[in-house]
């Protein structure tokens, strides 16, 4: 076991590069064809990390620019609100949620990217826990790696083509 190392790491280049961010190379990665993927270790006690993308239009009075700055708080009163690379907002947050009688953390990363002429797009990543795992060492390292992820991510800046995707084809299909 490698101690005080970072584990090898690989590129995730979702949805042909909306979002390009970097998980560990023995994370498995699944896809949803109409959007959404699905991130983890291959371990019982692994958190799983969720990503999705959404697109807002605005008027035709508001520029895409606008439409960041005007990004309410948190919907947590504890989460935080900052600018991060490029002008980019950044929120992160936890919410608590049971599932099956097991209670949850899920930690938020919600990053509001400006797209030309007037939309805006928000990445979400979402990595579920099992409440109180954050005390452990490893959870607790692989929320920092996420963090830092997240935080060095490219966020595309171009309308994309919207409809199903095939990640491995690396093409859309439009419907």
């Amino acid at each position: 076991m490698r101690k005080n190392k970072e584990k090898p790491m690989k590129d995730i280049v979702y949805r042909g590069g909306v979002v390009v961010f970097r998980l560990p190379v023995d994370w498995f990665e699944e896809y949803e064809p109409s959007g959404g993927g699905t991130f983890y270790e291959n371990r019982p006690d692994s958190g799983t990390l969720r990503l999705h993308v959404f697109e807002f239009e605005g008027s035709s009075e508001t520029t895409a620019e606008e439409m960041i700055a005007h990004t309410r708080p948190p919907i947590v009163p504890s989460g935080t609100s900052e600018v991060i690379q490029d002008g980019l907002v950044l929120q992160h947050y936890i919410k608590h949620a049971e599932e099956n009688g097991e209670a949850l953390h899920l930690y938020r990363w919600e990053v509001h990217i400006p797209v030309q002429p007037r939309t805006r797009r928000v990445a979400c990543f979402t990595h579920t826990i099992v409440a109180g795992q954050e005390k452990r060492k490893r959870i607790a390292h692989e929320l920092e790696m996420i963090d830092r992820s997240v935080r060095e991510a490219f966020f595309g800046r171009d309308l994309g083509i919207r409809g199903e995707y095939l990640p491995h084809a690396n093409k859309c299909v439009s419907g």
